[in-house]
């Protein structure tokens, strides 16, 4: 199936960008339709020309892949539009004004937005001025509203897709959560059940057997057939009881690419691929490791919005590397570890530098080195540790 050309973000609001076409389809119309082909129309129709381009692509690009390149765009664009806004016969130009508006939210905050739109109607006024203030004030400030008005729906409408796109994250989160929580439980279950089993019945039960077996000693000889049956009964429900309990221990070993695999399959459109699979034998080293691994989950989906991620694994005698890597967007981070402290104390996200040294806290034992490595797809968990049989 052929991929759309249109970028994915713009699809839910086409409506809007192409209404922004229609607009500077009929000031370009009207502009030029009265003027004679000549150097004024040639070099009006590649001023429309250039406008549109730029605001197609500003528009078509994400706002964190190029920012300066694309307020730099944005100027020229402004320059532009007061160029024709000086020579327009006709007073429509200053209506590309709020095309400009409607671009500014997603590289300008309000405050700057505002002063932008300020210092564009400030110039237009010095342009339109021929005398009259209040003409030209009056004149000036109703673009002014425009673009307000333009700036704020888009405003508006890039607050709610990020609020959804948090809320998501958070319901992300939520499932990783409650996923980890689940596991806990049910492994602590386990294990007190277990202890339960052996510390309590099979002490009881074996305490059984040796008075039956005293008893059988005792007894008249009609009654030590009775006894040696039930003495037998004793020993093999005290059998049963630690196999059970053996069993419900051995189910402690698990795989940890099934469990992350299953972590993930219950996070909304989250991928997990496997590149290869990590061989620990230390129960206490892989569980921790769990924890760690979901914790790197954790993080990617709050602070990254990350949805793919590649697990491989490298080992040499005791010495085990885990690399988990996501697709997810990183600002500024450079390569950090937590050798000796925590790698992110740069980094504004102080809960993501916290998760960090918990990891690195929870793989002390194993003398664990936790790394996170900015790449240009994304960001890699690094986790060495030494793997000694528990």
């Amino acid at each position: 199936m052929l991929k759309s050309f249109i970028p994915e973000h713009l699809h839910k609001d086409w409506l809007l960008h192409f209404s922004g076409f229609l607009t500077w389809s009929v000031i370009c119309f009207l502009s030029l339709n009265n003027l004679t082909i000549g150097p004024e129309f040639v070099l009006k129709l590649v001023a429309f020309l250039i406008f549109y381009m730029s605001f197609a692509w500003i528009i078509s690009c994400k706002s964190d892949v190029f920012p300066k390149r694309d307020k730099f765009i944005l100027l020229c664009q402004v320059i532009l539009v007061l160029v024709l806004v000086k020579y327009d016969n006709y007073d429509i130009s200053p209506i590309l004004l709020v095309l400009i508006a409607t671009q500014l939210p997603s590289r300008f905050s309000r405050r700057e937005a505002m002063y932008i739109m300020i210092a564009i109607t400030a110039a237009h006024f010095c342009l339109k001025y021929d005398g009259h203030v209040l003409n030209a004030f009056f004149h000036v400030i109703i673009y002014l509203m425009l673009q307000i008005f333009g700036f704020s729906a888009i405003e508006s409408n890039l607050r709610e897709v990020k609020a959804k796109e948090d809320l998501s994250a958070i319901n992300q989160e939520l499932l990783a959560a409650r996923f980890m929580l689940k596991e806990s439980s049910q492994r602590k279950e386990r294990l007190r059940i277990s202890r339960d089993l052996h510390d309590v019945i099979g002490h009881q039960l074996t305490a059984l057997a040796l008075n039956l077996e005293v008893s059988r000693h005792k007894v008249p000889d009609e009654f030590k057939p009775l006894l040696a049956q039930n003495l037998a009964q004793a020993k093999n429900l005290l059998s049963d009881v630690r196999e059970v309990v053996k069993e419900m221990r051995s189910e402690e070993q698990f795989d940890l690419v099934d469990k992350l695999s299953s972590l993930l399959e219950q996070l909304p459109e989250c991928q997990l691929r496997v590149e290869s699979s990590p061989e620990i034998n230390a129960l206490s080293l892989k569980q921790q490791l769990m924890f760690c691994l979901q914790e790197g989950v954790s993080n990617a989906i709050r602070h990254g919005k990350a949805n793919q991620f590649t697990l491989s694994a490298e080992k040499k005698d005791k010495q085990l590397s885990l690399y988990l890597s996501d697709n997810g967007v990183v600002k500024s981070i450079e390569q950090s570890t937590t050798q000796s402290e925590s790698p992110l104390e740069n980094k504004s996200e102080q809960q993501l530098g916290s998760g960090l040294i918990g990891m690195q806290e929870r793989l002390a034992d194993f003398q664990g080195i936790v790394e996170l490595i900015q790449t240009p797809a994304g960001c890699t968990l690094k986790i060495q540790v030494e793997d000694n049989y528990d």
